[in-house]
């Protein structure tokens, strides 16, 4: 039976989707949709790995829309000032199991764990990271440029060229200037 049931596949086509602003809105909704639906099921009662399981199942999403939205479409909220976008590392400034944790406490929205900061830096800077044991971790998740405070002389943008002020760029005035992107 499985083998006459192979002979019948045929090759699956899909309809290529090119990225815009409509297919970017598109996938926040239903990321959304998604990861509420993951965390009311992890409200219940679960085995050590069915908690896993879900946990892995929101960091998919957290990291499928930070991929396809972000990277994809502006590239990365910040970028390290002088970085060569050819040769750098797509970073999440607040680490993403950290950002699922949070959203599962509720202390970010689905919204807001979808769009948090994102930033291409260079690979000795993320190898710095590595050294210094901030690859999961971070000091200030409010002041969330504290992170890269090991590097030397360090100077960030947004996505768009806006130069920040990293000592008084918090999570809120992160939050406000990426809300219409």
């Amino acid at each position: 039976m499985l083998k006459q049931s192979l002979e019948k596949f045929s090759k699956a086509k899909y309809t290529k989707v090119t990225r815009s602003a409509e297919t970017h809105a598109e996938s926040l909704v239903i990321a959304v949709a998604e990861l509420n639906r993951l965390a009311n099921l992890y409200k219940g009662k679960h085995t050590p790995q069915t908690a896993r399981l879900l946990r892995d199942s929101m960091d998919h999403w957290i990291r499928r829309y930070h991929n396809y939205v972000i990277e994809g479409g502006i590239g990365a909220h910040y970028t390290e000032v002088g970085v060569d976008l050819k040769n750098c590392i797509f970073e999440h400034v607040i680490p993403a199991a950290k950002v699922r944790d949070m959203f599962i406490q509720g202390v970010l929205t689905a919204e807001q764990a979808l769009n948090t900061p994102t930033c291409f830096i260079s690979k000795a800077n993320d190898q710095l990271l590595r050294e210094n044991k901030r690859v999961s971790s971070s000091p200030d998740y409010w002041n969330f440029f504290k992170r890269y405070d090991i590097f030397n002389n360090v100077k960030f943008q947004t996505y768009n060229g806006q130069t920040i002020d990293c000592d008084k760029w918090t999570l809120e005035n992160h939050f406000n200037f990426f809300k219409n992107i």
